[in-house]
């Protein structure tokens, strides 16, 4: 079972990599680097593209750090745990929750807001333009949304990769938590 529950972890740690790097990446350097871009409609529709291929992969890092998480806390009772330990797997909990929520929201409302790029609706291009009030609120908040939803997104997924390592210390703590944390990724 050692094995079983180390391809989990493995799954799960890369999953929350893909998804952090991803995130932090596109919002570090990727549209940062599109202001070199001279034409509004072509900097939405690059960005649109980017965000629509990375949102596969953010799909699948979701399901792989969640999946895995899910699995094993239904192993699980919690008695196992230690008292520092029941708190952190509650926290855990949330996180991977809270994770699933804003990265799925992000990703649906970054697919509507990629949609409205494709029509030279996207925010770039009606920032430069007059006249498209109505267009423009509704682009600029689907992409404050997204944008939010995005940096929760983050901020939780790096809060589940503290309470993993927080939880695989605490495993070492414990002989019964250690037997049956194995479970856990």
């Amino acid at each position: 079972m050692t094995m079983l529950s180390s391809a989990g972890w493995v799954v799960h740690d890369v999953g929350l990599a893909a998804s952090i790097g991803g995130t932090l990446f596109g919002s570090a350097a990727l549209e940062p680097s599109l202001s070199n871009v001279t034409s509004p409609e072509e900097r939405d529709r690059i960005s649109a593209a980017a965000w629509q291929r990375f949102s596969w992969v953010n799909i699948a890092s979701h399901l792989a750090f969640a999946v895995p998480w899910f699995i094993g806390r239904g192993m699980l009772n919690g008695r196992e745990v230690t008292r520092e330990a029941r708190p952190l797997t509650l926290a855990k909990d949330v996180l991977v929750g809270v994770s699933l929520i804003t990265g799925i929201s992000s990703i649906v409302a970054g697919r509507f807001l990629g949609a409205r790029a494709r029509r030279d609706l996207g925010p770039a291009e009606l920032k430069d333009r007059a006249g498209q009030s109505t267009e423009a609120a509704k682009t600029k908040s689907l992409h404050g949304f997204v944008n939010a939803a995005s940096m929760i997104n983050m901020a939780a997924n790096i809060g589940i990769l503290g309470v993993t390592a927080l939880l695989a210390m605490q495993a070492g703590k414990s002989g019964r938590f250690a037997v049956r944390s194995r479970w856990l990724p």
